[in-house]
């Protein structure tokens, strides 16, 4: 794999295991603990997990905790829960934000001992993450990892998190709805141009015969402005950005990304409306489709941009009779290529990676680490993960692909997705990538990508404060100008957010040698 958003240049290939690498499996948990738990010392890891779904569903994440406390007799998890908020008006619940969350730990010294992490620049300059460096260093199992990934969680090559699971963002398609589109319609491969990619939308829609039964062509175009500039440029990544130089909002490549969402969110967007969700009127999503949202889940669209963390979902459902996606053929084509001249079709696709970090100051640092191991990136724990999968495929699918490439475990997974033979190629045979997952690892992201503020405006007569988000929707939309954004300073302000935030994680770091 070779991921461009941290490091700029040609890195290691995903799948350098994928044909030939080693299939022996790795010594077991149980191997290592259950001889001689009686021996160890009794302890408590404090767990918590956005994925943990809740305790009645008891899904894949909660059954490899509890699998890992059965083969660790001395070991015993609890799992801290994120509380619910309640709406003292509408009473409808909802979690508190992550980072008020950890906030609240942080403030009263008691950060979990491993944790999902979704800002690790951010976290780590505050203190919260413990350097797990000379762990890392001393696992064999963490090199089998490819190198861009192992680097996504290190700064200055001190590491401070895990990888725990890969995806990749990119195109679903739905086979079943692109077979009642009509004899135009066409499958989407991976590969394809982006020009083909849009080709096939059109081709893959039609219009609602009885009431409720057309088809769509594509949704999730508002991410070009996301990834479209990498295939454009193959030296940016994710939203333009790169390690070394930063964000170049006033790049071509970005400008072209920009007039081609442009299409289907500004003035003249109804032209596409036939075969773009993103371009027709929401208020007709009833007459066309027999819903009011979620067209791809009801069975009305072909094509739809997502993580590919969205599979496992969509394929217990596509098993259950009672649900509209029942019997659905759905498969995963990443981004399409884009044809640079000179260059050749150029296709880096998004891919996403989810850490564990280990709560600054924890009593059990090794033990800590092992969970992380565990429920991360070792084979043995995949291995695991395949089982429960096999065994109970509604209540424990899995839906990422393995950190370390090795063959079996890649073919044990699409085991599990058989239909998916798009996405198999991607695993197996795909070699450049960028990096999504910029809101964890690079310093600012956050404020650089949507909340720092823009400028002010008027709205209804009233001064209002215009965030750098809402400056990149009015951009695409068609009520900014990139050109009059880049002249208030869009990039500059950018790029600003991103050297305060690099600035102080230096420091910490400096600070914490």
């Amino acid at each position: 794999m070779r991921l461009k958003s941290m490091t700029y240049v040609s890195l290691s290939v995903l799948i350098l295991a994928a044909c030939g690498g080693n299939t022996n499996s790795t010594t077991s948990t149980s191997e290592n603990s259950s001889d001689t738990s009686s021996q160890l010392n009794p302890v408590t890891l404090r767990y918590a997990g956005w994925n943990l779904g809740t305790v009645e569903n008891n899904n894949i994440e909660r059954q490899m905790l509890a699998a890992y406390q059965e083969a660790n007799p001395h070991v015993t998890i609890e799992i801290i829960e994120r509380p619910v908020i309640i709406d003292e008006e509408s009473g409808e619940e909802s979690t508190v934000s992550w980072d008020e969350f950890f906030a609240t730990q942080a403030a009263i010294d008691n950060l979990p001992d491993v944790y999902m992490i979704y800002n690790l620049a951010g976290f780590t300059a505050q203190g919260w993450t413990e350097e797990v460096t000379d762990l890392i260093n001393t696992d064999d199992e963490f090199d089998q990892i490819p190198l861009d990934i192992r680097q996504s969680a290190a700064f200055n090559n001190r590491y401070f998190a895990i990888p725990q699971t890969l995806f990749y963002f990119g195109f679903f398609i739905n086979r079943t709805a692109i077979n009642r589109a009509g004899p135009r319609a066409v499958y989407p491969t991976y590969g394809m141009t982006y020009e083909e990619l849009m080709d096939a939308a059109e081709r893959n829609s039609k219009a609602p015969i009885e009431g409720g039964d057309g088809i769509i062509g594509i949704s999730g175009l508002d991410n070009l402005v996301n990834w479209l500039p990498a295939q454009i440029d193959p030296d940016l990544g994710w939203f333009t950005f790169n390690e070394s130089t930063g964000y170049h909002l006033d790049s071509p490549a970005f400008e072209t990304a920009v007039q081609e969402q442009l299409k289907y969110y500004g003035p003249g967007k109804a032209t596409y409306g036939n075969y773009v969700l993103d371009a027709l009127d929401p208020s007709k999503y009833a007459d066309y489709f027999g819903v009011s949202q979620n067209v791809f889940e009801s069975g009305n669209q072909s094509i739809r941009f997502e993580g590919s963390y969205a599979m496992r979902d969509w394929f217990t459902r596509s098993l259950n009779p009672e649900d509209s996606l029942y019997g659905a053929d759905i498969d995963f084509i990443g981004t399409p290529s884009w044809n640079v001249p000179g260059v050749g079709n150029v296709n880096n696709i998004p891919a996403v990676v989810d850490y564990l970090a280990i709560g600054k100051g924890t009593d059990h640092r090794e033990e800590a680490y092992k969970l992380s191991k565990w429920m991360g990136f070792s084979s043995e724990g995949y291995l695991k993960r395949l089982e429960l999968a096999e065994n109970n495929p509604l209540q424990s699918a899995l839906n990422f692909t393995p950190l370390i490439p090795r063959q079996d475990l890649i073919d044990g997974f699409f085991d599990l997705y058989p239909n998916m033979t798009e996405f198999k190629k991607i695993v197996e045979e795909h070699e450049t990538f960028i990096l999504e997952s910029l809101g964890k690892n690079v310093p600012g992201y956050w404020n650089s990508r949507s909340n720092a503020l823009f400028d002010t405006v008027q709205i209804d007569g009233v001064d209002t404060n215009r965030t750098v988000g809402a400056a990149i929707v009015d951009i695409y939309s068609g009520r900014l100008t990139l050109a009059d954004a880049l002249a208030k300073g869009l990039n500059t302000i950018v790029n600003n957010e991103w050297t305060l935030a690099k600035e102080a994680l230096d420091a910490y770091l400096s600070q914490n040698a």
